[in-house]
C-alpha cells in the first residue's frame, strides 16, 4: 500500500471478514488480535473481538505499525 486511500480500500474490501491484527508496540512488544472488521469510518476502523472493540487508524496500516492478515 502506498497511499491512505489504498489502505482504506483494503479495509473496506474486507469489511465483515475475520482478521488477525498484529500491532507492533513500543520496546518491541507485539499484540495479536483476532476479530472481525465491524465498522469503517473516514479516519479509523474498528475490529470487534471477543473482549470488546479495538479501533485503529489507516495511517498505522500504511506505515507498518499494524499488519493485517485476512482469514
Amino acid at each position: 500500500m502506498r497511499t491512505i486511500n489504498e489502505a482504506r480500500e483494503f479495509i473496506n474490501n474486507n469489511f465483515g471478514r475475520e482478521v488477525f491484527v498484529k500491532v507492533l508496540g513500543i520496546r518491541n512488544k507485539e499484540e495479536t488480535i483476532f476479530g472481525t472488521i465491524s465498522e469503517c469510518y473516514r479516519n479509523i476502523f474498528i475490529v470487534k473481538t471477543v473482549r470488546g472493540k479495538k479501533s485503529f487508524n489507516y495511517t498505522d496500516v500504511l506505515i507498518g505499525n499494524i499488519k493485517i492478515l485476512v482469514k
